[in-house]
């Protein structure tokens, strides 16, 4: 039996952008396609407890892999 470490989730547009070298901005802008394929999910995190987006390293990539499949840029 292997033993695979959890997965962190990212914290912040700022860090799933830094994932593909892109800017904030333009993860932003690609919110809407993330939310409808379950890549993102929303968070409350901190006092006062704030709405943070999060994301998980495998999802994000296996979305971006299937971009990839149908030449279609980040």
């Amino acid at each position: 039996m292997s033993f695979e470490p959890e997965e962190c989730a990212l914290i912040g547009w700022k860090a799933i952008a830094s994932l593909f070298n892109v800017s904030e901005r333009k993860m932003r802008y690609k919110k809407q396609e993330l939310c409808e394929s379950g890549v993102i999910f929303y968070m409350r995190v901190g006092r006062p407890p704030k709405r943070r987006v999060c994301a998980f390293p495998s999802r994000l990539k296996a979305w971006s892999g299937l971009k990839s499949k149908y030449h279609e840029v980040i």
